[in-house]
């Protein structure tokens, strides 16, 4: 089997900066894993290295698509494991690069998964049900989601309950983590939980800094695929702009549900197989030591 290298680990960890470095030294390109940055124009919310930073390394799946594309999982694996292709025949090591755990799950195990869009008719199934009876089976299904949702909020719970009996129906078919696609080394970057929220919180203030708010403000009016409007740091603004919220508010939202995803990074990729973990200490000194566990691994 192909080997591909992932270089994984919660938001605002420090990944960018890394695989760079990683990147100049193979003499490869990165393989971009995250559901928000194929999108041009969602660049500062995302956290998209800039041109300057990119530093002449080419990122694949990044600024492929407009906001107004619909783009799937399905549609990343099977664009991405194209790409794995094109850099094995071009003698390039395939470097992995993001934090989506489920897309870079999609990417390397035998996930059958299908183009199929919206089941237009999964709402008719249940209209015999009351919301109370609705909101009970979808505690059954998925009970910290059912927690979060009314009972009278009917399209919500709809909507919860097709996402958890579909990934339910996906990991009964294909086992994934059983079946890997490559001979894989996962690398996941990690710091301290305190360390790392207080840097998602300074980074979501230069973000604001940056121009956050304005980048968001020009999306807002725009088409945008529901995909693209569910981004952390683009929906809280958006409930601003929409007079639901206050700035402040979006602002502390776009900090608590960042840290509430590195939190969710953690946990996707405990007792993972495949992966190693690596303490962030700084970018020389932890570039090195990627750098030597990939060197090991293609021995």
């Amino acid at each position: 089997m192909n080997k591909v290298v992932v270089i994984t680990g919660p938001t605002a960890v420090g990944k960018t900066s890394i695989s760079i470095k990683v990147a100049k030294h193979f003499k490869t390109d990165i393989l971009n894993v995250d559901a928000f940055q194929v999108y041009k124009e969602l660049n500062i919310g995302t956290s998209k290295p800039t041109l300057e930073e990119r530093a002449g390394i080419k990122h694949l799946m990044m600024d492929e698509l407009e906001p107004s594309d619909n783009f799937s999982i399905y549609d990343y694996q099977q664009a991405a494991r194209c790409h794995i292709d094109n850099l094995v025949k071009e003698n390039k090591l395939p470097l992995v690069v993001g934090g989506s755990g489920l897309y870079i799950d999609s990417l390397l195990y035998d996930y059958k998964l299908t183009n199929d869009g919206r089941d237009d008719d999964f709402e008719k199934q249940y209209l015999n049900l009351s919301n109370d009876e609705l909101h009970s089976l979808l505690t059954k299904h998925d009970c910290n989601k059912a927690k979060e949702i009314h009972p009278n909020n009917r399209k919500r719970v709809l909507r919860a309950l097709e996402k958890a009996l579909k990934n339910e129906n996906q990991l009964d078919d294909y086992k994934a983590l059983e079946h890997p696609l490559y001979d894989i080394l996962i690398i996941f970057l990690e710091d301290d939980r305190d360390v790392l929220y207080n840097r998602i919180n300074l980074r979501v203030d230069q973000m604001v800094e940056l121009g956050l708010v304005e980048e968001a403000e020009k999306l807002f009016s725009k088409d945008l695929s529901l995909q693209a409007r569910q981004a952390i740091g683009y929906r809280e603004l958006f409930s601003y702009f929409n007079n639901e919220i206050s700035k402040e508010e979006a602002i502390e939202l776009i900090k608590q549900h960042s840290r509430n995803y590195a939190k969710r990074q953690f946990t996707w990729f405990r007792n993972h197989p495949h992966t190693i973990n690596v303490r962030f200490e700084n970018v020389n000194l932890t570039s090195e030591k990627v750098i030597n566990l990939i060197n090991e691994f293609l021995k």
